[in-house]
């Protein structure tokens, strides 16, 4: 766990048979079977609330929802990147529109979203990456996701920084296939699992209605070895040595990231 979230799901009631249904695969793997969180959403929700609304936790500084767009990330001598995370990351934002920002400053301290995507005027949606390979089970995804749009929240109502204000703020997860392979949403085949997901679907449906949002959960269908294929063809390109930092350009876009090649894979 990092950040706010040590200290909020420390303070629910989230073990069921020995396992935490946030933090643990075992634990998500039996919330899919029996549908069980533990504890309420209304409880997340206040929980949520109270520990970001502290004044140790409430959010601050001056670069707070600043809308910006990085595209460098470390590549190893070996050729492959040396956060995975974050270079999936990077290619995703050059490979879309400018409307598409990413490790927005949301906490004051390391916590920040990280894609966000402008819609218009009036909406604005969190994006929650993760990579093929995650210790993270995507309740927990979700938890982060909720824990930004209430720093959001509360940096308005508290006054801390004048920042865009939009009418909607929709949340998403986001990754590839394997992702949800390993968390039994999707089958070896690559098929969707139906009973899993209408288990998801139906807390999905309680979080919008309790936080005011809509929640979606998306695919991305680019393998792991494509990718770092890509990012071996890109080390040779820029003609780097050892362990570098290298940075994109528009010709390092990947088309399977564009957002119409996204997947819906459950949505509230």
């Amino acid at each position: 766990m990092k950040g706010i979230l040590r200290k909020v799901i420390p303070r629910l009631r989230s073990h069921k048979n020995g396992y935490c249904r946030i933090t643990h695969k075992r634990g998500w793997l039996e919330y899919l079977q029996d549908g069980d969180l533990v504890f309420t959403i209304q409880e997340l929700h206040q929980t949520l609330r109270k520990v970001i609304d502290s004044d140790q936790m409430r959010p601050k500084g001056n670069k707070l929802f600043c809308l910006r767009r990085k595209y460098n990330f470390t590549i190893k001598a070996d050729k492959t990147p040396y956060r995975l995370e974050e270079a999936l990351e990077r290619f995703i934002i050059m490979s879309n529109s400018d409307n598409f920002y990413n490790q927005i400053p949301i906490g004051g301290r390391k916590e920040s979203i990280d894609i966000g995507i402008k819609e218009n005027d009036l909406r604005f949606t969190f994006v929650e990456l993760k990579p093929w390979s995650s210790a993270n089970p995507p309740l927990y995804a979700l938890v982060e996701s909720l824990k930004n749009l209430i720093e959001h929240r509360i940096i308005h109502e508290r006054k801390i920084k004048d920042i865009p204000q939009f009418k909607e703020i929709d949340l998403m997860v986001l990754a590839p296939e394997t992702y949800y392979q390993d968390y039994n949403l999707i089958d070896n085949n690559g098929l969707y699992r139906g009973d899993m997901i209408r288990t998801l679907e139906k807390t999905l449906k309680e979080l919008s209605s309790e936080f005011q949002t809509n929640v979606s959960f998306m695919v991305l269908e680019i393998e792991k070895n494509s990718f770092f294929n890509i990012c071996r063809k890109i080390y040779d390109d820029k003609k780097v040595n050892g362990q570098a930092i290298i940075t994109l350009s528009e010709i390092d876009t990947i088309p399977i990231l564009t957002r119409n090649n996204w997947k819906l894979l459950a949505t509230s």
